[in-house]
């Protein structure tokens, strides 16, 4: 009984560190992040593909203060701003995911997801259902939920990005009821591309249905993440002049019964020893291969123990801004480490 209730612990901790939700709220599932169906996958990892290289900070990893999933629907929870300037997080998700048709003449490059649409706005205008429509019969819906304590609606938002899109000559397709002959000559245009993102979605859409984890079980204060054509790339960065969090992250991916199916193939990595050295300016990097697809799945994770400029004044000023937790601010931005930069920053430049 004592092991059961000891699996059953470890189980809802892993949902728990996965989707950003508290263990009160219980197993939604038998498994902690339920595997997508194919529709569903393919539609995940566009969406962490579009929202993974973010252009500013935001005060969760990718905008996504948590989740919930099944096999063919995922819930995000997004954040209210990103950046300085307290930019709209919503009209920014907008923008990367909702399919326009590109300005005559352009290309025929098609901004967001082809074959996304809005299904419509539920839950007092709160949240944003959508559905895919390039696979007829098979569901893959995506639902994005406004935090709480945010005066404007979903129809507020999508109706300033409407207007934004006609003032720059492009064309909303995200409530046509079928794929638009642009999307669909954007899509037949890159096949050899279409095949390498269904060859890597599994991976996208297990990363994205785990990518609280870069927040509750790591330091990183900022998270980029793209699939390069090869292999998914994630880039964290953190304030520890020695990136000791990372081991816990690699332990919580491969882990044996809900991580991902891959294992670490190639570690450059000497943070850990004993007698490493206090560190900055500091990168380890991890390849992972899958466990029965060899390098098809592969992921590279690379932690920087630096920060981007020369200070971390306006990272912190940012993420307050944008209403990261102070706790977890703490926990990002140790003293000690912020001291060991300041010090290692006025010595460069006394030489």
């Amino acid at each position: 009984m004592r092991d059961r209730s000891s699996w059953e612990s470890r189980k809802l901790r892993y949902w728990a560190e996965c989707s950003g939700n508290s263990r009160r709220a219980g197993l939604r599932t038998s498994h902690p992040t339920p595997l997508a169906s194919s529709a569903q996958t393919r539609l995940e990892s566009r969406v962490l593909e579009q929202l993974g290289t973010s252009p500013s900070l935001c005060a969760h990893p990718f905008g996504i203060a948590s989740l919930t999933s099944s096999n063919t629907s995922l819930t995000l929870h997004l954040d209210a701003y990103m950046g300085q300037e307290r930019y709209s997080f919503p009209e920014h998700c907008l923008s990367r995911l909702l399919p326009a048709a590109p300005v005559p003449g352009s290309g025929n490059d098609v901004p967001g997801i082809p074959g996304l649409r809005v299904s419509g706005i539920e839950a007092g205008g709160r949240q944003m259902h959508l559905h895919m429509v390039r696979d007829p019969g098979q569901a893959a819906t995506l639902v994005l939920v406004l935090p709480r304590g945010l005066a404007e609606g979903w129809a507020d938002v999508e109706r300033r990005h409407r207007n934004w899109c006609e003032d720059s000559g492009l064309r909303p397709l995200w409530t046509t009821p079928q794929l638009d002959p642009v999307e669909s000559a954007y899509l037949n245009a890159y096949p050899s591309l279409e095949i390498s993102r269904a060859r890597r979605a599994a991976v996208g859409s297990a990363l994205l249905r785990r990518i609280a984890l870069f927040h509750t079980v790591t330091a990183f204060y900022r998270v980029q993440c793209w699939d390069d054509g090869d292999s998914w790339k994630i880039d964290a960065r953190t304030a520890h002049p020695r990136a000791l969090w990372h081991d816990q992250l690699l332990q919580r991916l491969c882990h044996p019964r809900w991580g991902l199916p891959v294992h670490v193939a190639h570690r450059f990595c000497h943070c850990a020893e004993p007698d490493a050295p206090y560190q900055w300016n500091h990168t380890c990097a991890f390849y992972f291969n899958g466990l029965t697809t060899g390098k098809d799945d592969r992921i590279y994770l690379r932690v920087h123990a630096s920060p981007e400029g020369h200070d971390y004044v306006r990272q912190i000023k940012t993420l307050r801004q944008v209403g990261a937790p102070e706790v977890w601010m703490a926990r990002a931005f140790p003293q000690q480490a912020v001291q060991h930069h300041d010090q290692h920053y006025q010595a460069e430049r006394l030489r």
